[in-house]
């Protein structure tokens, strides 16, 4: 991620004014939120300025008595206890409902992070799940987190690596991911190893961004690329379309919720705005929510772009497991 930059007074992003982009996904009471955020931002609403004389800014240094910066705690203030994207138990709910649980069912979360969806679906089916993260830090933080709701053997969280995983085979009923294939440079790969550890007619359902327009090369990924964790890689629609059918997955579902998973970091990042205020935190965590802020706005600027969408999918296999 890149670094922030503040002054004495209120921490600002390197391109501040961005902030207006959120706008464009916005109308009605959802503008209204954000009206708010810009408020809280910048200590006024940057659209009513003219002319504005910038004001001096230095480089921001921390404080050495400042408290450790604990960037998973601050995005839970974000998307909710448990949390690390946008949607909370309402978008889980909606991934897993085609699915049918009931408590005989075995599934797999392939992007478990701390454990808050599934965790949530857990105890609202009553089922196991097998829950799965790539970042071995968060993996080990939310395991910690289904351990204190005694939910350590029902959602159990491991690290993985999902361009070299091997699944057993006809394990589960379900898997679902959010946002993971995006950054996975084996995608084949992956999704053929998740039909095989799927039961006969097992489903898989999962969201992710997929190139819009233009191609990987394009400039408008760039912000992007040099802010993710993991590098986008993302692939067409008819390349996962594709991809699916030749894995032996019949897509049921392929649909655009661009402007749904944008209004959802509109109002994770509103209630943020409602519940706290930036100006009392320490100046380490001043800086974590101005990048954290920046990533973000980086992502919806590529959404907003063109040159990605956000799709969710909903497939089942079509003659059971392979091996």
């Amino acid at each position: 991620m890149a670094a922030g930059k503040g002054s004495d007074r209120v921490c600002v992003l390197r391109n501040p004014i961005s902030l207006t982009r959120f706008d464009a996904v916005l109308d009605g009471a959802d503008a209204l939120l954000f009206h708010r955020l810009r408020l809280w931002w910048f200590g006024f609403d940057p659209r009513a300025v003219v002319t504005v004389e910038p004001e001096p800014v230095v480089e921001a240094t921390l404080d050495v008595a400042d408290e450790p910066v604990d960037r998973l705690a601050l995005a839970q203030k974000i998307w909710g206890p448990g949390f690390l994207v946008p949607g909370g138990v309402d978008y889980v709910m909606t991934m897993v409902k085609p699915f049918g649980v009931n408590p005989a069912m075995s599934l797999l979360d392939l992007t478990a992070g701390l454990g808050g969806p599934s965790r949530h679906v857990s105890h609202f089916f009553d089922v196991y799940i097998t829950a799965m993260e790539r970042a071995p830090e968060i993996a080990k933080r939310g395991h910690s987190m289904s351990i204190d709701a005694g939910l350590g053997k029902k959602v159990p969280i491991t690290a993985y690596d999902p361009e070299t995983v091997e699944f057993k085979p006809h394990a589960f009923d379900c898997a679902y991911a959010e946002y993971l294939t995006v950054s996975v440079v084996a995608k084949e790969r992956l999704i053929r190893e998740i039909m095989r550890a799927l039961k006969a007619r097992g489903q898989f359902s999962f969201v992710d961004f997929v190139l819009a327009d233009g191609n990987l090369e394009d400039r408008r990924l760039d912000a992007l690329r040099k802010i993710e964790r993991f590098t986008p890689m993302p692939w067409t629609l008819k390349q996962y379309s594709d991809c699916l059918a030749g894995a032996g997955f019949d897509v049921r579902i392929s649909e655009d919720h661009t402007d749904i998973f944008m209004r959802h970091v509109a109002q994770g990042w509103a209630q943020f705005v409602e519940n706290y205020d930036v100006k009392l935190m320490t100046r380490g965590n001043q800086l974590a929510v101005v990048e954290e802020a920046e990533l973000w706005m980086t992502r919806l600027a590529a959404l907003q772009s063109g040159v990605l969408r956000v799709y969710r999918f909903y497939t089942v296999s079509t003659y059971g497991a392979i091996s």
